[in-house]
């Protein structure tokens, strides 16, 4: 099949990278990165001198078989409902069903009525309730900022919450919503979805902070791990598609709404059980250049099969896989533009490429985390160890990197 996959950061490098030597598919990544050219070579009719911004002039040239999305920001903007309305088939949800998932205080609600696990929750909506709130109860507690930036924070003390608030609402109107914070183990999980028929992908876990053993969730993952062996894999993902994913998409579809593509909910396996504190439209950055390196069938066959109900077998090698981003040295409060970057020849391993860019012809950053460095091993030790090694041979004067990812979690991950 032809594919072509809309993006341009280190998850539709690896997901291109799967579906050209598990699939033999032939792959397109528009825009792409600069470690997504190679994928140009095996699409037959692609025109001479193409623009790979042209993403829809493109697709009319080579006439893909399926387009994937796996980006929320170009899902929120309805790039599927523009394809689709030009006759391609597209795998991602469709901007009404990205809308409902966006929706934290929504799909919580629906959750909640339900008697879906999940984290509770209530709204604030001024300045005021806020420090009503911090006056009668006690920190940490989950801040989920549902308008404007979209932030998301995690206080510990009073000064900080207040602190939190008082910048939140001094934009104007806005609305914050606090959630308990869950005590547990936490894993993500993607899944594929078709209507309310839900098939997992690999659980990962995945680490923010930016220096070493800290959790600043002001920070996107900074390392990833995962593992087919893992207890999580085996004993939760089917637990968290059948106890909460799947009674949330029977409730939606109630609504008229057919949530059809990839999605990833976040989980917390807490003392009293499992329960949902996050979903996110389409596929996060970190894990999936960890998950998809482990997958060892073709995705694109499993998607089709979900459509046509038939049973969906996916394999996974029996290895473990540890991802560590390489990051701006003063992320994320500033990005780094044109420094160069300069790798070994002797580089082992893989790289997908989130924010590098090519500037005459030498590899520079370009953003916030810049590139995804990842290995595998048959153990948790293993895998961390050659990932630092790899890292070791990757040379820029404004990154760096967290040193201890798959050093202090349970062998069991």
């Amino acid at each position: 099949m032809k594919v072509i996959i809309i993006g341009e950061n280190a998850k539709e490098q690896a997901l291109a990278s799967l579906l050209e030597h598990r699939g033999m598919h032939e792959v397109l990544v528009l825009p792409g990165n600069p470690g997504t050219r190679q994928f140009e070579q095996s699409v037959e009719d692609l025109p001479e001198n193409y623009d790979p911004s042209d993403i829809f002039g493109t697709a009319a040239a080579i006439e893909p078989d399926l387009i994937i999305i796996a980006d929320e920001h170009l899902i929120r903007d309805g790039m599927a409902d523009q394809l689709r309305s030009r006759g391609w088939n597209v795998l991602a949800p469709d901007a009404k069903a990205c809308a409902v998932v966006d929706d934290k205080p929504g799909w919580a609600k629906i959750m909640q009525d339900h008697a879906i696990p999940v984290a509770d929750f209530r709204m604030l909506n001024s300045l005021q309730e806020a420090e009503d709130f911090v006056a009668h109860y006690p920190c940490p507690y989950v801040l989920k900022e549902v308008e404007g930036k979209m932030r998301f924070a995690i206080p510990y003390n009073e000064e900080e919450a207040m602190d939190l608030f008082e910048d939140w609402f001094s934009g104007g109107k806005t609305r914050v919503m606090v959630s308990e914070f869950e005590e547990g183990r936490r894993f993500n999980l993607p899944v594929l979805v078709y209507k309310a028929k839900t098939v997992p992908l690999l659980p990962y876990i995945v680490l923010r902070g930016v220096y070493e053993h800290e959790d600043d969730p002001q920070a996107k993952g900074m390392g990833a791990i995962c593992s087919a062996k893992g207890t999580i894999s085996q004993e939760h993902a089917k637990e968290a598609v059948d106890r909460v994913l799947v009674p949330f998409f029977k409730e939606i579809q109630k609504q008229g709404i057919n949530y059809n593509g990839l999605l990833t909910g976040e989980f917390v396996l807490t003392d009293h059980g499992l329960v949902c504190v996050n979903l996110k439209a389409g596929l996060s950055e970190t894990g999936a250049v960890a998950y998809f390196q482990l997958l060892d069938c073709d995705l694109v066959k499993a998607w089709e099969d979900l459509k046509a109900g038939k049973p969906v077998d996916l394999d996974w090698r029996d290895k473990i896989a540890v991802s560590v981003v390489m990051a701006g040295k003063e992320y994320p409060e500033k990005e780094t533009h044109g420094a160069p970057i300069d790798i070994d020849e002797d580089f082992e391993g893989i790289i997908n490429y989130n924010h590098a860019a090519l500037k005459d012809g030498e590899l520079v950053t370009d953003g916030g985390r810049i590139l995804v460095v990842t290995r595998l091993g048959d153990s948790l030790a293993e895998a961390a160890g050659k990932a630092q090694e790899s890292l070791s041979d990757i040379h820029c004067d404004d990154l760096m990197y967290r040193t201890d990812i798959g050093s202090d979690l349970p062998a069991e991950n």
